[in-house]
């Protein structure tokens, strides 16, 4: 009699372990799907799994992303926040998710987006960034030789440079960009590194070494666009930050006339990307030295304008732009500007707030909203 019970039970159960069935897949960056895996290894050469009894092996350099099977209540609420750049919410998610699962390689995985999450929260947080680089070297000296070490070095030397220790995230910068090199990373993690460290030594107030930083870093995305590849896309992207950065360090120099004159360059060639990026460093050098000139903060909300028309991808450009135009406004003030200039300042704050939460533009809005 008491067989029939136990077989109920084992009939109830069937169908949940059918569904804890693992079934893993690895996107690629020419956007195949990997379907039918559990994976079972990541190694700096790439990820490896089984499919049934089959080994199989995917390069790092192909690798976009694993979906894993059967993953934890907390892991998805976590990536949904982050993609709505509620990263503060996502860190604090995918440290519930490491609690609800037993899997050790999504524990590993989620403490990286954990730590990634982190790090674009951070803000003007020196402490929060302190704390999530020692979160990245730790998880380093777990995982030293894992599919995501690359960007975790990025991810602690940026974090680094946040909590304003710069000698430590540049040494952190050029070890990523010196292991790019000798381990074979790819060339794409030689020209991250660099642009990370030249924001790192303007940041460090050395400009003209971040000047060159920046000069190699294009360099150094021109090498990798020489072999096409699914990351083309964030060369280019790179190839305008390093662009931008150069005249950057003419305004870290306080030479407002010199950085005018780069940023204007830009503007007269084919890119739309550059040209919009052009107007808004353009309008940056004439506000910062516009010294409560009214007429140069008119010259300069038109130069703020134009970036975001030419601004298609809304990168960027325009999420400096929108924050200088709130500033214009400030500057000009109620008598120029009327009883309101506050209330659509902060209308163009909200702007760069709402619509580009990872841009560093929307740590200055936010400071700018809380006075």
């Amino acid at each position: 009699m008491r067989l029939l019970p136990i077989l109920f039970a084992t009939a109830l159960l069937a169908p949940f372990a059918t569904s804890q069935k693992v079934n893993d897949v690895v996107v690629k960056k020419d956007g195949a799907r990997v379907r039918g895996l559990e994976v079972t290894e990541f190694l700096l050469s790439g990820v490896r799994a089984k499919r049934g009894s089959d080994d199989v092996e995917i390069p790092a350099h192909q690798v976009l992303a694993v979906e894993w099977s059967n993953l934890p209540d907390a892991y998805l609420v976590a990536r949904a926040a982050m993609e709505r750049g509620n990263f503060a919410h996502a860190a604090q998610m995918f440290g519930e998710a490491q609690n609800q699962t037993d899997r050790a390689l999504v524990k590993v995985d989620a403490e990286f987006f954990l730590i990634k999450s982190a790090v674009a929260a951070i803000g003007a947080d020196k402490n929060a960034a302190a704390t999530a680089a020692a979160r990245a070297k730790a998880w380093l000296t777990a995982n030293p030789n894992h599919w995501r070490t690359p960007e975790a070095l990025l991810l602690a030397g940026r974090a680094e440079r946040l909590a304003g220790t710069g000698g430590t995230a540049a040494a952190t910068l050029r070890e990523l960009d010196d292991r790019a090199t000798r381990e074979g990373f790819g060339a794409i993690w030689s020209a991250r590194a660099k642009a990370e460290l030249a924001l790192t030594l303007l940041a460090d107030g050395k400009a003209g070494e971040a000047r060159a930083a920046f000069q190699a870093a294009g360099s150094a995305v021109d090498t990798a666009l020489g072999t096409p590849s699914p990351d083309d896309p964030e060369l280019r992207a790179l190839k305008t930050q390093a662009r931008v950065g150069e005249g950057e360090t003419y305004l870290g120099d306080k030479d407002y006339d010199r950085a005018e004159q780069f940023f204007r360059s830009l503007t007269t060639g084919n890119q739309p990307e550059l040209v919009a990026a052009g107007y808004a460093g353009e309008g940056q050098a004439i506000f910062l030295a516009a010294n409560d000139r009214p007429d140069e903060y008119r010259r300069a909300q038109v130069a703020f304008a134009k970036a975001c028309v030419f601004d298609v991808t809304s990168g960027e450009a325009s999420a400096k732009a929108n924050y200088y135009l709130g500033r214009c406004l400030l500057a000009l003030g109620p008598e120029r500007e009327g009883d309101n200039f506050k209330v659509r300042a902060n209308a163009y704050f909200a702007t760069v707030v709402d619509g580009y939460p990872s841009s560093p533009w929307a740590t200055e809005a936010k400071l700018e909203q809380a006075k």
